[in-house]
């Protein structure tokens, strides 16, 4: 016999692999704090790496007017505003980065205990038929 709540919450679930379950399945396998870490730490290194292409680029777009001041430029003066632009471009882009990953995790928190509410209908429902589908 068919059990239309079963089979409803069966579909639900269903649906939530289909949707959503590649995408949140593994961010809850990570606590709040390791999570938010992990992705902290591969944005300091793309940021890094993302600051450097774009110094190197403006580099080279600007190698004229490099070369024709360098010897009448304060080089000490420069780097300190590369260095500082760096820290504020990183800094910046770990808030971002900080914001999403938390919104993230929070977001795939409350959709799986939803999708763990519905599991739990389907396990209750199995079990009060002993098992029959």
């Amino acid at each position: 016999m068919i059990h239309n709540e079963r089979v409803r919450h069966m579909v639900q679930l269903q649906a939530f692999n289909d949707r959503k379950g590649s995408e949140y399945f593994p961010v809850v396998k990570y606590f709040r704090g390791d999570f938010v870490g992990l992705h902290m730490l591969s944005a300091f290194v793309s940021g890094t790496v993302c600051y450097g292409i774009i110094l190197l680029m403006w580099g080279v777009c600007n190698m004229e007017m490099l070369m024709t001041s360098i010897h009448t430029m304060d080089l000490k003066q420069f780097a300190t505003k590369i260095v500082l632009r760096y820290i504020v471009f990183v800094v910046l882009y770990l808030i971002a980065v900080y914001i999403y990953a938390q919104v993230k995790y929070t977001r795939a928190k409350k959709e799986m205990k939803s999708y763990n509410r519905h599991l739990k209908r389907v396990i209750a429902s199995f079990e009060r038929d002993g098992g029959e589908s």
